[in-house]
């Protein structure tokens, strides 16, 4: 692995010697400091490793005690190979909830919004060269009415992007394209056979209006710092459950491999069983590769994976996919009514281009940079607070939220926040049975010009001198 950075050369032992026995469930873990001086190699490297196989569930950690090593339920996972795909060119990864702008308040000069990006870093001029191939005179046959799954490039752009970026494996036959996550979703529900399900609490809003418009029953259950939490669902029999594993909306908490484990296992009990996951934000992790999907740990053809390019391109391109699992596509042949692939066709093409070039790899790796630069930015500016704050999920994506702790009351916090002409989203708004004063922060469309104006205005808003 010699392209690898040292952290994941070590992260990657250390995971190979827990798999392979040399450490037993609940053994103690060396301590950083101690492995750090063994190995002769800084103590970020160690933090770094430690960090990935905490977020994948191989070791936990114990206040005061250190990291132990977690009793890992393997599955029967095997090999799977992507012979079927045909290549499989260089890409990464892509989604985003720009649904979630009916919190915007144009009049507010500060926000920390959900939904945006920074266009600044956008290839305009690449894009712009693909608009115009795909206006050209020998493109007459996009005018005409395209295959309601979407056009063929870009589902085979989009099959090997998945599989080279998080192990996805699936063909262009299984992948569907649409203008939103929620289209997609509702396409789901008249897929599937009778579904009932379990979504997460908190959870991505319009999950909730889907199923409540088409009177689909649901179950909401409590997200963990782990995941979402399985033994609630032995209370209830529904069969489908709706997921962010690798960047929960809105807590940020990242589903570790045990739990993963066990999820897939439930699919895999009942035929009738399905796991949607949104993989909305996964490509912007910033500390090691992106964890695996769930799809990618998949056996039996029980994950139905969706994302979209809303943040990983922009969020009025208005294009999502949906990849089924091979038994579920014959039930989509067999849909009475299907519409009309919703996406235009020349944008369809021109995203299909961008992908085949390599641009969109290069624009992801750019803004990952862009966007852990401003997230360092404003979590350095944030530690010397961190007994009066408290933040999670700030190791992917592009929000992260803040726990309050220092008594300030939410009104009191909005208050100053409007007097900071600040604008920040209480996390109360997604759980209203939260009893902590909270907030669910955005970073990726303030601009570095305007990132520390920002980060004063929320510490003068939230700190208590």
């Amino acid at each position: 692995m010699p392209n690898k950075h040292l952290y994941l050369n070590l992260y990657e032992n250390l995971k190979q010697q827990i798999i392979e026995g040399q450490y037993q469930s609940d053994d103690k873990f060396p301590s950083k400091r101690a492995l750090s001086q063994h190995l002769s190699i800084s103590h970020t490297t160690i933090e770094h490793a430690y960090q990935l196989l905490l977020d994948e569930g191989y070791i936990y950690s114990k206040p005061r005690s250190g990291y132990f090593v977690s009793d890992i339920e393997t599955l029967p996972i095997i090999n799977r190979n992507a012979t079927h795909l045909n290549e499989s060119p260089n890409q990464t990864n892509a989604y985003s909830s720009n649904e979630v702008s009916n919190n915007e308040n144009n009049n507010e000069t500060l926000a920390f919004n959900l939904s945006e990006i920074d266009a600044e870093y956008f290839p305009m001029k690449q894009f712009r060269k693909y608009a115009r191939d795909a206006f050209e005179d020998d493109q007459l046959s996009l005018l005409q009415r395209t295959n309601p799954k979407g056009e063929w490039q870009l589902r085979q752009e989009i099959a090997h992007y998945l599989f080279n970026s998080r192990g996805v494996t699936c063909h262009p036959e299984q992948i569907i394209i649409g203008s939103s996550t929620e289209q997609l979703i509702n396409l789901v529900t008249d897929i599937l056979n009778k579904p009932q399900f379990y979504i997460e609490n908190p959870s991505y809003p319009p999950i909730k209006k889907i199923l409540d418009k088409k009177q689909i029953k649901y179950k909401q259950i409590t997200v963990e710092k782990t995941g979402i939490a399985l033994e609630a669902f032995k209370k209830f029999n529904h069969n489908v459950a709706y997921v962010t594993p690798s960047h929960q909306f809105p807590t940020g908490y990242v589903m570790n491999l045990k739990k993963r484990t066990q999820l897939i296992q439930w699919a895999q009990q009942s035929e009738q069983r399905y796991i949607i996951e949104d993989d909305y934000d996964s490509e912007f992790r910033y500390f090691g590769k992106p964890i695996p999907a769930l799809q990618s740990l998949d056996t039996k053809d029980k994950v139905i994976y969706i994302s979209t390019f809303s943040k990983s391109l922009y969020p009025s391109c208005r294009m999502a996919y949906l990849v089924l699992p091979k038994n579920l596509c014959s039930r989509y042949d067999t849909l009475s009514n299907k519409e009309s692939n919703t996406v235009p066709t020349h944008l369809q093409k021109m995203v299909a281009s961008f992908m085949e070039s390599g641009s969109f790899e290069r624009h992801l790796n750019k803004m990952r940079k862009v966007y852990k630069a401003k997230l360092k930015f404003i979590i350095d500016a944030l530690t010397p607070y961190q007994e009066q704050l408290e933040v999670n999920g700030a190791f992917a994506g592009m929000h992260f939220t803040l726990t309050v702790r220092n008594g300030l009351t939410l009104e009191e916090c909005l208050k100053r926040a409007k007097q900071n002409n600040l604008k920040i989203i209480p996390f109360n708004e997604y759980d209203q049975n939260l009893q902590d004063v909270k907030f669910i922060l955005g970073f990726g469309g303030i601009p570095f010009s305007k990132l520390e104006i920002h980060t004063q205005a929320l510490i003068k808003t939230l700190i208590k001198k």
